[in-house]
């Protein structure tokens, strides 16, 4: 034991790199394959990656056959990598590159946080990253914003490195800014650029080091870097499809989801990101608002202590005096200005909030590295309520469990009691780790507890998302995939699950067009159809589908029709396989 301490103290960044290295290969890459590809991002982006793999033009995005213009392609050219890497679509190639780029922003997290302050900071704010709720759904959710959150954060963090790295080094920094600027623009467009800029420009002009961002060596050179980056995929489309991918792309997915989400119907009150920012963030939600709570009241007495007028006493109040204080204004603007942001886009969506999260961590990791030495109140009072919140949630679900109805309780049966322990057990773990009153016993038990929680979310609550109607939907697509015919869905939203198996355009009718749906149904093209056994009732239309079609199989969601009579004999249930 004396032999392994005497190492670790010897080789710190040794044990650090390592024990990063075991955490990420548990909390990202363990449980990939676990659970099936869940509707209806994952779904559609990972079958359109499928297919790029399969094409001869990478340039090209294709959604059920038809040009994809909404996005652009650095995530689809990784997971058709990673597809045709391992030899195969499987759910962990399709997850393994979005899980190993989480992977990276977890190690730079943890170099930028040592190069800056010190080691333990980096450590901290790595961990609390890598174990906050949303960052580990969405490494295990391969959709788009994890990619966005990579690259904008590595970009900003080279920013502010170049503020403190010897002066023949500070291009190269910079250089890096514009580099993962432009990757992320070639992920998710112009927000990689744009929230960097802005939180760059509003960083270097109260600390007055705009002339650094300015500098020819540094903007020219990196711009030049990012348009080379950017522009070869964009004069690409626009010379294949001209001002129909400029409308699409920029103005109605860039411009007009900012202004107006009608549309999509996504639209959301000012405040929506607050409540989801505090699931987003758990366990570390309540010491960052200690830590923000914290932050204020010395902003409030520094403000109070500083000379002039209005405008002076608050550039005194914002000036960073040292190292650790720069941090804090860095950070707190690359939280604010993300969080603005997206707070007031008209389109909004849970996973927006994702690229906040390392700047909270880095906040966070910070409180926790001053609790080595300051008053830990408020770190054991977190703590507390942390761990009553986690023992009420697990009573909760326990007794309600009896209020739901029958076939929610028939899906989540299974878990009830593990849930009912898992949760209780960490509560009174959290509690057992105050009484060492050591800030890393505490530390690990918030790390414990998110290992319980990843579990058991790999383990039963994705399957059990799945299991919500989305495994019906593929079994049915097979029928079609493996006899060679039509495949049609009526009257419900377009769900990427029918493709996975079936590789032919899928008729994708959202409404009760049954115009189009007899037409499709008299055709003597072999046709399957697949329904919403709600909406048929609801809709009040069965005699219609009776008339037209024969009925295959019928699950607890959906239901597979045929358009011909087949033989008794392949008419099969689908729970009886």
């Amino acid at each position: 034991m004396n032999k392994i301490k005497f190492y670790i103290e010897k080789h710190p960044d040794v044990f650090s790199i390592l024990l990063l290295a075991v955490l990420c290969g548990i909390f990202l890459f363990w449980g990939l394959n676990f659970y099936p590809l869940i509707d209806v991002d994952e779904t559609r982006y990972a079958v359109m990656s499928k297919d790029l793999m399969n094409s001869n033009n990478w340039n090209l995005l294709l959604l059920n056959s038809v040009p994809f213009l909404e996005k652009p392609p650095f995530y689809f050219w990784i997971v058709a990598a990673s597809i045709k890497f391992f030899g195969k679509f499987s759910t962990f190639s399709v997850r393994f590159p979005i899980a190993l780029m989480a992977s990276f922003l977890v190690f730079f997290t943890y170099f930028f946080g040592r190069k800056i302050i010190s080691r333990k900071f980096g450590l901290m704010s790595a961990v609390v990253m890598l174990t906050s709720v949303f960052y580990l759904v969405f490494a295990h959710i391969a959709i788009l914003d994890m990619v966005l959150t990579v690259w904008l954060a590595s970009a900003l963090y080279s920013a502010y490195l170049a503020h403190v790295v010897k002066d023949h080094h500070k291009k190269y920094c910079w250089w890096g800014f514009w580099t993962f600027a432009g990757l992320g623009f070639l992920a998710k467009g112009i927000l990689a650029i744009a929230i960097p800029l802005v939180v760059v420009f509003i960083y270097c002009y109260l600390t007055k080091t705009l002339k650094e961002m300015f500098k020819p060596v540094h903007s020219v050179v990196g711009i030049i870097i990012f348009l080379l980056i950017v522009m070869p995929w964009h004069i690409a489309m626009y010379r294949d499809f001209g001002n129909s991918f400029l409308y699409e792309y920029f103005f109605k997915h860039h411009f007009e989801r900012l202004i107006n989400s009608n549309e999509i119907g996504r639209k959301h009150s000012l405040f929506y990101f607050i409540p989801v920012f505090i699931v987003a963030f758990m366990p570390w939600t309540i010491i960052f608002l200690a830590a923000i709570t914290d932050g204020c009241k010395d902003l409030i007495n520094r403000f109070k202590n500083a000379q002039g007028k209005l405008v002076e006493k608050l550039m005194s109040t914002l000036e960073a005096k040292d190292e650790n204080q720069h941090l804090i204004l860095f950070a707190s603007i690359y939280f604010i200005v993300t969080f603005g942001v997206m707070s007031i886009s008209s389109t909004k969506l849970p996973t927006y909030i994702l690229p906040a999260i390392p700047a909270a961590a880095l906040l966070t990791g910070y409180f926790w590295c001053r609790s080595y030495k300051e008053n830990k109140f408020a770190l054991s009072l977190s703590t507390h309520m942390v761990a009553i919140i986690f023992i009420i949630a697990g009573l909760v679900a326990s007794i309600g469990f009896v209020f739901l109805p029958s076939n929610v309780i028939e899906l989540i049966n299974p878990f009830k009691y593990p849930v009912l322990i898992g949760c209780c057990f960490v509560g009174i773990l959290l509690l057992v780790q105050l009484k060492t009153e050591k800030v890393l016993s505490i530390f690990s038990g918030y790390v414990i507890t998110m290992f319980f929680v990843i579990t058991f979310a790999v383990t039963y609550l994705f399957n059990l998302i799945y299991a919500g109607g989305e495994n019906e939907l593929v079994l049915y697509s097979n029928y079609a995939n493996t006899t060679h015919t039509r495949l049609v869905t009526f009257d419900f939203a377009v769900k990427p699950s029918t493709k996975i198996n079936y590789g032919d355009y899928v008729y994708f009718i959202t409404d009760t067009d049954f115009d189009k749906f007899n037409e499709l149904a008299e055709s003597t093209l072999p046709t399957y159809f697949i329904v919403k056994n709600k909406n048929v009732t609801n809709g009040g239309y069965q005699d219609k589908i009776d008339k037209k079609l024969y009925l295959i199989q019928q699950g607890k969601k959906y239901s597979l029709y045929f358009n011909k009579k087949l033989p008794e004999k392949l008419i099969v249930n689908p729970y009886m396989q």
